[in-house]
């Protein structure tokens, strides 16, 4: 049974991913739990190249992971060259949604997909709040279509 994730749209954010030699398990495959890091790596990479017209305080973040799942597809093996695919693929009043897929760069190969729900926190309160509209316009820019 395949638990692939599909996206709707084309990939803008890539995020190559060097494998280290203790990512790996005794099987010889990346350890499950290491996807988790390369995933928010590529995360931060996809946050970051969003253009955003506004100071963003990176020690007091406001959007925060509410769920994540990941399904495991392929093995990863030592020294495959793999890179992270993202996407925002919704867009909600007070949260949004990643989507990624680990792909191997040369085969283009699904190894695992992941789907991240981030919520948008006020810092005052700590409660949920809506995405401010400068963050809304940099995704709908960067995404290229509507993200519903």
């Amino acid at each position: 049974m395949n638990h692939a994730i599909q996206a709707q749209y084309p990939f803008k954010r890539s995020t190559s991913v060097q494998l280290r030699f203790n990512d790996i398990d005794a099987l010889g495959h990346v350890n499950n739990s290491v996807y988790f890091q390369f995933f928010d790596l590529a995360k931060t990479e996809y946050f970051a190249g969003l253009e955003v017209n506004a100071d963003i305080n990176w020690c007091r973040p406001s959007i925060v992971i509410a769920n994540v799942n990941c399904s495991f597809l392929v093995p990863t093996v030592f020294q495959e060259p793999v890179e992270v695919l993202t996407q925002c693929a919704h867009l909600g009043n007070k949260s949004l949604t990643l989507l990624q897929h680990l792909v191997n760069r040369d085969t283009r190969e699904l190894k695992a997909t992941c789907t991240t729900v981030m919520v948008n926190l006020d810092p005052e309160t700590n409660q949920p709040a809506p995405i401010p509209q400068v963050w809304r316009d940099a995704f709908l820019a960067f995404e290229g279509h509507s993200l519903d």
